[in-house]
């Protein structure tokens, strides 16, 4: 009876024993994949990164196909792997422009790297940046100059000084100080409309008025109308270029010779003056025309407009590092022109920037940025 007794209990732990560490596997397992899929299961779009998704679907916003989390973020540890070389400490250069205020890297932003198939289908084009003169053609409406008020201001100016060179040697000193008073009114009505003190100087050596301004005049003058925003780029001696219907498909190269220094506060444009450097039988006074100035900017690092990126808070582009790697680089930009942008930042000239499929790659630096930083701030966007 004893030993019946000691076998029901070994029976009875056995059993026990077996059910525990079976309930006990299960649920673990159970647990742990559980979790597995908890965390492996997740979907992005590649185009709006705070888009995310438990399950396979498309986007709300463009429609395209959500991909898994996963697969981005194998892509993006491949990528975006660092040896200790790269954990170097920042250059004397790099610390330089940190204390100017400028970020290198923009914010939202991380290096992406495409293959070269890749590239090609979304059609990947690069420019070099380069040290190059700049000039901005700054377009204006003109007309052919019939200006008597000029003409009237250069007599006056004329004849005060020569009522001077009668009066000079007078013993009455009246005489003289309102000679001296007419020369000098006389001077500043000619400052004010536009002619710098070398051209009153020409004119006085000269000693004739410019019969340009009236009608039938030798010299042929056009009036441009600038914008103020326009000014400070227009030097008297710059090149200019005129065109009009009546030319039919004739341009007429011209010098810029003065520039008014009162703007119109109804148009907030001001009056330059072009001396046109080839007379035409076709022109007529009182002519609209169509005005182009060419005004020299300086020599700066450019690159073409197509390569810039602008959030409204950062202005970046993409530079190729090579081997497929393309980092966002924050610039600055200092002058714009038709075609260009003068720049400044972390960037040096022969380096390569994107022009072509910047979106593309941008969205994908999104992406690439969404992910490293494990944001969390998109679980509101799930669907």
């Amino acid at each position: 009876m004893k030993n019946k007794v000691i076998i029901l209990i070994v029976v009875i732990l056995g059993f026990g024993t077996f059910f525990w560490w079976n309930y006990g596997h299960r649920n673990r397992n159970e647990h742990s994949a559980h979790q597995n899929s908890h965390q492996e299961v997740k979907y992005i779009c590649p185009m709006h990164p705070q888009i995310t998704s438990n399950k396979p679907g498309t986007c709300p916003i463009c429609g395209m196909d959500l991909v898994l989390a996963s697969e981005m973020e194998d892509e993006t540890d491949h990528s975006n792997h660092k040896d200790e070389s790269d954990e170097v400490q920042p250059s004397t250069e790099e610390h330089s422009k940190e204390h100017q205020g400028m970020q290198e890297d923009p914010h939202g932003r991380a290096p992406v790297k495409l293959t070269l198939n890749k590239q090609q289908m979304i059609g990947v084009k690069l420019a070099k940046i380069e040290e190059k003169n700049l000039f901005k053609s700054i377009k204006a409406p003109g007309r052919i100059a019939f200006d008597p008020e000029l003409y009237t201001a250069q007599s006056e100016y004329l004849e005060a000084l020569k009522q001077w060179s009668r009066v000079k040697n007078s013993p009455i000193n009246d005489v003289k100080e309102n000679t001296k008073q007419m020369i000098k009114s006389s001077k500043i009505r000619l400052r004010v409309l536009g002619l710098s003190d070398d051209q009153i100087d020409a004119l006085t050596s000269k000693g004739s008025q410019s019969e340009g301004l009236l009608v039938g005049g030798g010299d042929n003058i056009v009036y441009a109308d600038v914008f103020e925003v326009e000014l400070p780029y227009i030097k008297e001696g710059q090149s200019a270029q005129i065109s009009a219907s009546f030319l039919q498909g004739r341009t007429i190269p011209g010098k810029v010779i003065s520039v008014d220094r009162v703007i119109s506060p109804e148009t907030r444009t001001a009056k330059v003056r072009i001396e046109l450097l080839k007379s035409d039988s076709s022109i007529r006074p009182e002519s609209y025309v169509n005005v182009i100035i060419f005004a020299p900017l300086g020599k700066h690092l450019s690159v073409p407009l197509e390569a810039i990126m602008d959030t409204g808070t950062d202005q970046f582009v993409f530079i190729n590092k090579g081997e497929g790697k393309f980092e966002p680089k924050n610039v600055r930009i200092l002058i714009e022109t038709a075609s260009e942008a003068a720049i400044a930042g972390s960037i040096s000239s022969g380096d390569e920037v994107v022009v072509g499929a910047n979106f593309l790659i941008d969205s994908e630096s999104r992406l690439r940025s969404v992910i490293q930083g494990g944001s969390s701030s998109s679980s509101g966007h799930n669907h």
